[in-house]
C-alpha cells in the first residue's frame, strides 16, 4: 500500500467509526471546505494539505499525531540505508525532542543535550543527520565554533561543514544508530553539543526541526547566576529575523526566568523546518 493509500484507508476507517456522517455534513462543520474535496480525501483521489486532514481528523475524532504521520510520509520518499544529505528530509519521524541548554559568561559559552525519541519511516535506517551551527554577525560577535559528541546509543560517522551564509558555518554530522530501524520502530539518540559564540546585547538557544516532523519538543535553557537575562521570550515558526521581535508585555510568548534562573518553553507537531527558540536579552 503506498503512503496516499494508507492516508486515503485511515480517513475512512475514522469516517466508518464516526457513523458515515455525509460529506456535506464533514465540509458544513468544518468550514472553508467543499464536500467534493471532503468525497475526494475519503477515496485517496487527491493528497490534501495538513491543514484539511487534521480538521477532517479531528471532526471525526481521530489521532491527529497518527494521521500526521501518516500524511508526512505522502509527502517525500524516504532515502535508502546509508545515504546522508544536506536537507531537511531524512527517513526519521521525531516522536519527542528535548533540548537542554546550560549558558554561562554571557552567551560566551552553551553547552547543549540533545535528546530524540526517533521513528524510522522507512526500512534500515542507520543514522540520523544533525545539523549545528555556531553564528557570527550582528548577535554573535567573531567566529563561532560549536563540538558535537555522542551521549547516549549513537557514535559519530562522517562530519562536512558547509559554509551557509556570511553569517557562519554549518556542520552536517552522520549520528549513527547504535542499531538500524525499520519503518515504524522506535529508537532513542542523545547528542552533546559545546558552543562557543561571543554575544552583546541578543542571544538565543535554537533548534530547527528537521527529519520529518516532531510530534512533541521541548526547549529549555539554565542561566548561570552570572548570565540571567534582564527579559526573555519564545519564538516558534519559520522567519528567522521574526525570532527577535521582541513581544509586548503579557504577551503568552514572554517567558518568566525562575527563581533557579532556569526558562521553558513547549510544542507540539511542529513541521519540518520550523524554527522552535528561546530568546534573551541581557541590557
Amino acid at each position: 500500500m503506498t503512503p496516499e493509500e494508507s492516508l486515503a484507508a485511515a480517513l475512512r476507517k475514522l469516517h466508518l467509526k464516526a457513523g458515515k456522517p455525509s460529506t456535506r455534513k464533514i465540509a458544513g462543520g468544518i468550514g472553508g471546505i467543499s464536500h467534493t474535496t471532503v468525497n475526494e480525501m475519503l477515496r485517496g483521489a487527491r493528497v490534501p494539505t495538513w491543514n484539511l486532514v487534521e480538521k477532517v481528523g479531528r471532526f471525526l475524532a481521530g489521532d491527529v499525531d497518527e494521521l500526521r504521520a501518516l500524511w508526512m510520509a505522502t509527502q517525500k520518499t524516504p532515502l535508502p540505508r546509508g545515504e546522508a544529505h544536506n536537507g531537511l528530509w531524512d527517513p526519521i519521524y521525531l516522536d519527542r525532542l528535548v533540548v537542554t541548554s546550560f549558558v554561562s559568561g554571557k552567551g560566551t559559552r552553551e553547552t547543549r543535550t540533545t535528546e530524540r525519541w526517533i521513528r524510522a519511516t522507512g526500512d534500515g535506517v542507520d543514522r540520523y543527520v544533525v545539523r549545528a551551527a555556531a553564528r557570527r554577525g550582528e548577535t554573535h560577535l567573531g567566529s563561532g565554533k560549536v563540538h558535537v559528541q555522542p551521549y547516549l546509543n549513537c557514535t559519530i560517522g562522517k562530519v562536512k561543514l558547509v559554509t551557509a551564509s556570511e553569517e557562519g558555518d554549518v556542520l552536517l554530522i552522520d549520528v549513527l544508530l547504535a542499531t538500524p530501524l525499520d519503518e515504524g520502530e522506535y529508537g532513542f539518540i542523545a547528542t552533546r553539543s559545546r558552543y562557543e559564540h561571543p554575544a552583546q546585547y541578543t542571544s538565543f538557544s535554537e533548534t530547527t526541526i528537521s527529519g520529518q516532523g516532531a510530534r512533541e519538543v521541548l526547549i529549555r535553557v539554565q542561566f548561570s547566576a552570572d548570565s540571567v537575562p534582564s527579559r526573555c521570550w519564545g519564538y516558534v515558526g519559520g522567519s528567522e529575523s521574526e525570532m527577535y521581535e521582541e513581544p509586548p508585555v503579557g504577551s503568552p510568548w514572554a517567558l518568566t526566568v525562575s527563581s533557579s534562573n532556569y526558562a521553558e518553553l513547549p510544542a507540539r507537531n511542529l513541521l519540518p523546518g520550523a524554527r522552535i527558540a528561546i530568546v534573551w536579552r541581557w541590557d
